[in-house]
């Protein structure tokens, strides 16, 4: 077997978006590839149908779509090089039984989405700027007035809200959601809500009469959640009703519109902003809400992997039926809710990242078996091959489980044996921490791990407490840095004592995110290993409130503790604090662009570990994300890669 190479996920193609069509006589999908040349990601449409799939598109830049009817497909994208800086959202029409796409809509604004209503007309998302709120008829003069505005303003920030900027965007400078009707015969928008009233979640029901979103209102403060409302529009007469709103025990998540009643998911506040929903039922009738099936379990993959492109599915409605993703333990599979009752679609272990469902038939987008994304149907077999050449003769190293006893509970993790493993010798270990911290790693392929693998470390990986899918395991507020590094200790020393090949001198440990804070947290705590690389991190809780895009929620009520109701415990929880005690050599890895985890956490670990003559080294990446392991440029995830590995390389000499 050969080993994995440092730039083997440049290889691999990455599935998203699976949807049938209206009738399920076909089905799409993107497929997303790495372009080394160019150093981008390259997304087309494939088409299944008759059980063989074919390349729809070729330009690289579909990346989503929608079936119009069911031999026509809609996707948006700027193919000419001026397109690019218009403001104007531009969608094709493709002929699935032959012929070039076509330009079929050319909207004034930018749009998110769109859906099919009977007589040619389209519901659509799209953008609305603070005070040029009709740039969606089209008018000239305040087009031009608003490229003006931008091109003036182009070198400072007017700031009128927080969050001011958010990851993976830029400063929102107010922009907000509204929903549009698209008149087909006069090709003109109408705006269907209030300005200030942002929109998501849009859905239509069956018979397509009536749209149902949730929305909030744009205000100079944005909380995370508390302000939301379920509402429906009647398409015929364009009568708005407030069907529900958020109270402090029932916050509304999600909704999914059925053929006799509607579904909403919403959660009691118990565990606050992570707290998971159960579902209810809404009378079309009289409006009435009563709870339908208890759950508080998370929906959708949270299962963590370096080799996904794009999103998906995760719940939607057939007939009367539930048919959703949830993370349970280790495993994201698919559950359908019915007459009150859940129950298990899909048994296999790995992750389920979307699906669809269409007359009785079902494709998933799923990790399996450690290999990269695949099709599948909903017996799992498996429909496509995109992936299996890339890894065909290379050593993937099988995940071994181990189970560690805690007090009241068990630490579910992870082994991945070195390649040309040999009991008699002794091995180098790696232990990397998830993010979240409410995610989980699971029997799933992730691209780090297996490479760390192919260069001679055994890694281990667990779920400890805070981690998804197991309920109330997740609730880790006001508990950051104690019971969680204590079960991350705990694994460690159970992978020593079962795997005696492992050298307890040549412990090295990683994290991003949650995993990064971990990272900064064990590096004032311990001195067991001999290196550590932090990635995207929190050092700082009392600085990250104040400049992360979620920070002034997320730091209150993850660390159970405010800014000015109790500052010491927020700092009490900061790795900062225990930065005077650091002796490992640490690598920082951070980006600029990220706003999740802002570059400032960096600077204050690396500066305090200067200070106390600490060996270390901050690497930052311009043009990037929080997203950088997972969708940055292929240069940059290579460089990080490379960085992280060779820090680890250098220090077990």
């Amino acid at each position: 077997m050969k080993p994995i190479a440092i730039d083997e996920f440049c290889k691999l193609k990455f599935l998203s978006r699976v949807s049938f069509s209206p009738k399920g006589t076909s089905a799409c999908l993107v497929v997303t590839e790495i372009d080394r040349q160019k150093d981008e990601y390259r997304s087309c449409l494939w088409l299944r149908r008759n059980g063989r799939l074919k390349k729809l598109t070729s330009f690289g830049i579909e990346r989503s779509f929608q079936y119009l009817d069911e031999n026509t497909i809609l996707f948006p994208g700027k193919r000419e090089e001026g397109d690019k800086e218009s403001i104007e959202s531009l969608w094709y029409r493709l002929p699935l039984d032959g012929g070039e796409a076509e330009l079929a809509y050319t909207f004034p604004i930018p749009v998110s989405e769109l859906l099919p209503l009977p007589g040619g007309d389209l519901l659509l998302l799209g953008q609305s700027f603070p005070g040029y709120e009709e740039l969606y008829t089209g008018d000239k003069k305040t087009l031009a007035a608003y490229q003006k505005a931008r091109k003036d303003g182009a070198d400072y920030e007017e700031i009128t809200q927080v969050p001011w900027w958010w990851n993976g965007d830029t400063f929102t400078k107010g922009a907000y959601t509204s929903l549009f009707r698209y008149d087909a015969k006069r090709k003109k928008l109408r705006r269907l809500t209030a300005e200030n009233l942002n929109v998501f979640n849009l859905r239509l029901s069956p018979d397509k009469r009536s749209a149902y979103f949730l929305c909030s209102p744009v205000k100079p403060r944005l909380p995370m959640s508390g302000e939301t409302a379920l509402c429906r529009l009647a398409l015929d007469s364009g009568e708005l009703t407030r069907l529900a709103e958020d109270r402090d025990d029932f916050i509304l998540i999600g909704f999914e519109p059925g053929e006799s009643f509607g579904l909403l998911l919403a959660h009691d506040n118990r565990y606050g902003l992570n707290t998971d929903g159960d579902f209810f039922r809404l009378d079309y009738a009289t409006g009435e809400i009563a709870l339908y099936a208890r759950y508080g379990e998370s929906i959708g993959s949270s299962v963590g992997s370096d080799i996904r492109y794009g999103g998906g599915r995760s719940l939607k409605m057939v007939g009367d039926t539930l048919y959703f993703i949830s993370t349970r333990f280790d495993d994201a599979c698919l559950y359908k809710l019915e007459n009150g009752e859940i129950s298990r679609v899909t048994e296999r272990p790995g992750s389920v990242d979307c699906f669809d469902v269409c007359g009785g038939k079902i494709l998933l987008i799923a990790l399996y078996d450690m290999k990269a994304q695949e099709l599948y149907d909903g017996a799992g077999r498996q429909l496509s091959r995109f992936n299996e050449a890339a890894l065909r003769g290379r050593y993937v190293a099988q995940p071994e489980p181990l189970r560690v006893q805690r007090e009241g509970y068990e630490v579910h993790g992870f082994v991945l044996k070195p390649i040309d493993y040999d009991p008699a010798k002794t091995y180098p270990v790696i232990l990397d921490v998830h993010g979240g911290p409410k995610t989980v790693y699971g029997p799933v392929f992730y691209h780090e791990m297996q490479l760390w693998a192919s260069r001679g470390y055994f890694v281990i990986f667990c779920n400890p407490t805070g981690s998804d899918g197991r309920g109330a395991f997740m609730d880790i507020r006001g508990k950051y840095g104690t019971v969680d590094y204590e079960d991350l200790m705990a694994f460690t020393d159970a992978a020593l004592a079962a795997w005696p090949a492992m050298d307890p001198e040549r412990l090295f440990e990683t994290g991003g995110s949650y995993g990064g804070f971990m990272t900064n947290w064990i590096i004032g705590h311990t001195d067991r290993f001999r290196a550590c690389a932090s990635q995207r991190s929190i050092s700082n809780w009392l600085s990250f409130a104040g400049v992360s895009d979620i920070g002034p929620d997320f730091a209150a009520d993850q660390n159970a503790a405010g800014l000015w109701n109790d500052p010491e415990k927020l700092w009490w929880h900061s790795p900062l604090k225990y930065a005077d005690r650091v002796k490992t050599p640490t690598l920082f890895i951070h980006a600029f662009e990220d706003y999740r985890c802002p570059i400032d956490q960096g600077y204050q670990m690396f500066t305090a570990l200067v200070a106390q003559g600490v060996e270390t080294k901050l690497v930052c990446f311009r043009g990037e994300n929080h997203e950088l392991s997972r969708s940055g440029k292929p240069s940059h995830r290579l460089k990080r890669l490379k960085e992280i590995t060779d820090w680890f390389d250098k220090h077990d000499k």
